[in-house]
């Protein structure tokens, strides 16, 4: 019934966070704390490439892994548009049959919380395995702090003369007790004032305790976990990044 990152809201993505666009400084933080790495890097959620490229232009070798095969067409456009190569897997991160281990996984900028809380043991369990002995875990998790139910907001991006994406965003639901909290998202593409195409997705999110989470990556195996609050630069933002070693 509903389509996440599919055409359309790839597209936006693009658009609106394109190569090298730093989320709260996360580009920064990604390289600082990746500079030292020589093996192999595996980004979860790569999406259309926007810290992948970067990370890559760094010199760091990086792999990547997304669900979307329409974010990971964008992706390898810029690719070789930059002249750079990596490999990119199209698999589901609660089934991933990577024949390869990493010495660091990275997760960057809240798409953790995509992940079904139902589901994210198996897919922590999962990146254990694929790290190398002594590899390392990087993972964004948010808090919604600023959610607030029933807001809706709409917003136009022009693509050419000819036409655009009219993006609608439906802030629907908080669950306490489920830690969870969802959108409705409508993507119209118009050209010349008629709706050619539209792509509805219904976004999931979960949040998890800073304590919660400890306990989770030690039972996937974890051993060394330190949290980082906003990159380093914001300690009051809501977002803490984890480092996990194996």
């Amino acid at each position: 019934m509903f389509k996440e990152y599919g055409k359309l809201s790839s597209l936006l993505y693009e658009k609106t966070k394109p190569v090298g666009f730093s989320i709260g400084g996360d580009i920064t933080y990604y390289q600082t704390a990746l500079k030292n790495k020589t093996g192999k890097i595996l980004e979860a959620g790569v999406g259309t490439g926007r810290m992948l490229i970067p990370l890559l232009q760094a010199g760091l070798d990086i792999e990547g892994v997304d669900l979307s095969a329409d974010m990971l067409h964008i992706c390898q456009t810029h690719l070789e548009k930059e002249k750079l190569t990596a490999k990119l897997y199209h698999q589901d991160l609660t089934r991933l049959t990577i024949n390869q281990t990493y010495q660091s996984i990275i997760m960057p900028t809240g798409s953790f919380c995509l992940i079904e809380r139902e589901q994210v043991l198996d897919v922590l369990t999962h990146f254990y395995h694929l790290l190398e002995p002594n590899g390392e875990l990087i993972i964004d998790i948010d808090f919604p702090v600023d959610f607030l139910p029933g807001q809706v907001e709409s917003y136009h991006l022009p693509l050419s003369k000819e036409e655009g994406i009219l993006f609608t965003s439906h802030s629907h639901h908080i669950h306490w007790h489920k830690q969870t909290y969802d959108y409705y998202h409508r993507y119209d593409l118009i050209q010349e004032g008629q709706v050619t195409e539209t792509e509805v997705s219904h976004f999931v999110l979960s949040w998890y305790g800073v304590t919660e989470l400890d306990y989770l990556l030690k039972a996937a195996g974890f051993t060394t976990i330190k949290q980082v609050l906003g990159y380093n630069q914001h300690p009051e933002a809501s977002l803490i990044t984890i480092h996990a070693i194996k």
